[in-house]
């Protein structure tokens, strides 16, 4: 009779030779724990208290505090605002590369060297794109000698108004923008059978109907998650504040906003903002996937 295995008792993973595998598997997820567990659930804590919880009183004064601030025209509003409209561009340039994709899946002439161009931005740090966009456009720079010189108009520094410092922000972000989302869509486009695009152009489909009524729905999974993906960061979404305008209050959005306020040492109002907006995100985030499931049935190649 056989001597039994040592470890025959015990459970699969814990068997000799899967220890080490195991405890590379439980890396994620202890930082999941961590990350998403531990650290959220002290943040809602953080929100309901004047200080440190179970140290200090619980209360609601921080939610109160929001309401407050939320009306008239304070900073946080003015926050809200500024998101608000850094998301929009996120959502119109979301469509414009997916228009780019289309023309570079049809190989129209010049789609190499746009290639290349859209692609460039995104080999050169934020940091140095910014650099570059400020000297372009500051007072006799490039951009100010050519508006000079063509509609005889001068501006004063665009980046130290509130009036047109977010404006010249999101011109920035939409001007550095696509990124490399277009190579996604590429690759969704070009796995349409090209039968269904012959038998399109067979039936007198010109591009404008193979755009809307063949490539967009057919790929219409691919654009509603990238969607999706923009619509978790509505209420975070933002620009180059701290570099372009050394955080100015009127050009601040709600991401700016609290990290300027954890840097400074307020945890317990900013934690009660991110509770109030992630609870507002929720909702918003369920119905936009119910709509955009029945816009039309998932198609996949």
């Amino acid at each position: 009779m056989k001597r039994k295995e040592k470890d025959e008792g015990l459970p699969k993973c814990l068997k000799k030779g899967q220890i080490p595998f195991l405890i590379i598997m439980s890396i994620p997820a202890v930082y999941g724990i961590i990350r998403y567990i531990a650290i959220n659930g002290y943040s809602i804590l953080l929100s309901v208290s004047d200080g440190v919880p179970f140290v200090d009183d619980f209360t609601l004064r921080n939610f109160k505090m929001f309401w407050r601030d939320m009306q008239g025209n304070g900073i946080l509003l003015i926050a809200l605002k500024n998101t608000l409209k850094y998301f929009m561009v996120g959502v119109v340039q979301q469509f414009l590369c997916y228009v780019v994709a289309y023309f570079l899946y049809k190989e129209t002439p010049g789609s190499k060297v746009l290639r290349f161009a859209l692609y460039l931005p995104c080999l050169i740090p934020g940091v140095v794109s910014s650099a570059i966009f400020m000297e372009m456009i500051r007072v006799n720079g490039p951009v100010y000698k050519i508006v000079n010189t063509l509609f005889n108009m001068q501006y004063k520094d665009l980046l130290s108004y509130p009036e047109t410092a977010t404006k010249t922000m999101i011109v920035y972000l939409f001007l550095n923008g696509i990124g490399t989302t277009y190579l996604i869509y590429m690759g969704a486009m070009k796995r349409i059978p090209e039968s269904v695009l012959e038998s399109a152009e067979l039936d007198g489909c010109n591009r404008w109907g193979e755009f809307w009524r063949i490539i967009f729905p057919l790929t219409f999974g691919t654009y509603a998650t990238f969607f999706l993906m923009s619509l978790c960061g509505i209420f975070v979404a933002s620009g180059p504040i701290l570099y372009m305008t050394q955080g100015a209050a009127k050009s601040t959005t709600l991401g700016y906003w609290l990290f300027s306020q954890v840097i400074n040492g307020s945890y317990n109002y900013p934690a009660a903002v991110g509770v109030i907006f992630t609870l507002l995100g929720i909702p918003i985030l369920i119905i936009s996937r119910k709509l955009l499931n029945k816009i039309t049935p998932e198609v996949t190649y």
